[in-house]
């Protein structure tokens, strides 16, 4: 999206049209037109004490109202726009890039491509709106800053954060949540504190993997490290062209490895598949959608194939924090 270009896979190349589609739509709802001035990636300060920055995926700036985009494209929801503090802080830089006057409205919005093709949620900034968001975002900014301020550490709190590994307050709460007998303690615990254990948990195997990470970079540089060596890594041999090989075999054992032998010997890769399938129906239906052609693809195989349910794995649902 910020480049202009278009993805060589299918689906994110279906995700990307449709985001340029949707932003075209937008511009004209609440702009008025489609011929605006478009910013993309621009470092954006607020006026004044410059306390906080923000580079907005796409600003659309029509006649004093302005339209910021923000793109997601993971496959989970976040927040919506109405309550999303990212935007509310691009509504605020956005309404200083001008001068006092030139905009009175913001409208900004996320587009999920993966999570939904609906029309966006939108949520309007007047100038009393983006003052009231500047006030809020300044004294989050003062408590931040305040050398007493308590640290609240957890996953999701500092998940995009770079210090982990150095920081006392997650150190402090890892050996908290690690020191006790587990098995002993988790039938005293109530659900809010097992809440609290699962969160530092993930948090803890992301600290884990980071010291990993080093100490394996540690021992390429061959930094001595006491009972540790790094291990060669293993060879894999791996098939690249399953057509040759299969011609080649077959012209050496032609009775003993038939089609049929040697197709049993492989895997598919349904990914791989899923673009073969929905590139020959796309050329035969440009209308054709990646969603459509997996689910023509699994509907006609499904005499050949199996469906494999995994175990699950634990989710998240709005509004469950502890």
């Amino acid at each position: 999206m910020e480049q202009g270009t278009t993805p060589e896979d299918p689906e994110d190349a279906e995700a990307v049209a449709w985001c340029r589609e949707m932003e075209d739509f937008l511009c004209n709802k609440y702009l008025g037109s489609t011929d605006v001035s478009r910013y993309r990636e621009v470092r954006l300060f607020e006026r004044g004490d410059r306390l906080f920055s923000g580079k907005p995926d796409m600003v659309a700036v029509g006649t004093r109202r302005a339209l910021v985009v923000d793109y997601k494209f993971g496959r989970l929801p976040v927040a919506a726009a109405e309550c999303n503090l990212q935007l509310s802080a691009l509504a605020v830089l956005v309404m200083d890039m001008f001068e006092d006057g030139a905009v009175d409205e913001v409208f900004v919005c996320i587009l999920q491509p993966y999570a939904s093709r609906k029309e966006p949620a939108v949520c309007r900034y007047t100038r009393e709106s983006v003052e009231q968001a500047r006030a809020f975002f300044q004294t989050c900014i003062k408590l931040a800053q305040d050398e007493h301020a308590p640290l609240k550490p957890s996953e999701k709190a500092c998940r995009y954060c770079r210090a982990q590994s150095s920081c006392p307050a997650v150190s402090l709460a890892l050996v908290n949540v690690t020191s006790s007998d587990l098995t002993a303690a988790w039938e005293q615990w109530t659900p809010e504190k097992r809440r609290e254990a699962y969160d530092l948990a993930k948090l803890a195997k992301k600290w884990a993997a980071s010291v990993e990470g080093k100490v394996k970079a540690d021992l390429r540089a061959e930094v001595e490290i006491p009972g540790l060596v790094l291990a060669p890594g293993k060879k894999a041999f791996t098939i690249t062209d399953a057509a040759a090989a299969f011609q080649i075999l077959n012209g050496l054992f032609p009775d003993g490895i038939t089609a049929q032998a040697f197709t049993a010997c492989c895997k598919v890769g349904i990914t791989d598949l899923d673009k073969l399938v929905h590139a020959v129906r796309k050329a035969a239906d440009a209308g054709a959608k990646v969603a459509e052609s997996k689910d023509w693809l699994r509907k006609t195989l499904a005499g050949c194939a199996e469906v494999k349910v995994s175990d699950g794995s634990v989710k998240e649902v709005e509004g469950g924090a502890a």
